[in-house]
């Protein structure tokens, strides 16, 4: 799915997208405009409006290997429960409990009932996800997955809107993030 609540034109981001083969698109539930009035809300929206099996949170500063899809599905073959997939960014220490790339099966989201939890905006939504795939034992580590975060942080991408009402949201998701911590991540 891609899920974008600014395009106003689909050309931009397709090549964000690439090695998914022409007719492979009918695969994919394409959502440009959600009710969401943020990342988590416009996610979850996207989520709760597919059937498909693997949900992928993508964003277009991101270079995806060839074939990308087929290598997530791959990783889901033998999953008996719900899964979360983690895979490296090169941006940031794998280790690090950050998710720029959450992609979990349809039985996580069917247990948890969101893609990323509703308190969230954007900030830490990520790491919230992390935190509670762990607790629960779905969470598989994909460092062999190489997709590219290009982020303004580094100064490959410019800074534009989107990135700046992310992170307008940071202390909302540090705070949010602290409380279900507390809570110990309740699923």
């Amino acid at each position: 799915m891609v899920i974008d609540n600014d395009a106003n034109e689909y050309g931009k981001y397709w090549d964000a997208y690439q090695g998914v083969a022409d007719d492979d698109w009918n695969k994919f539930g394409i959502i440009i405009e959600s009710e969401g009035n943020n990342v988590v809300q416009a996610t979850n929206f996207a989520a709760a409006h597919t059937d498909a099996d693997v949900l992928t949170y993508l964003s277009d500063d991101f270079d995806c290997p060839y074939g990308w899809d087929e290598l997530i599905v791959k990783e889901f073959e033998d999953a008996t429960g719900p899964r979360l997939i983690k895979v490296d960014d090169m941006l940031q220490p794998f280790h690090v409990p950050v998710l720029t790339i959450p992609i979990m099966n349809r039985a996580l989201y069917e247990r948890l009932g969101y893609f990323f939890h509703p308190d969230f905006k954007s900030m830490h939504c990520d790491e919230h996800l992390y935190q509670v795939a762990m607790k629960l034992g779905a969470l598989k580590m994909c460092p062999h997955l190489k997709f590219e975060h290009k982020h303004v942080s580094v100064g490959k991408a410019e800074d534009d809107e989107t990135y700046r009402r992310s992170a307008a949201n940071w202390n909302h998701g540090k705070t949010t993030l602290e409380r279900h911590k507390r809570m110990g991540f309740p699923v």
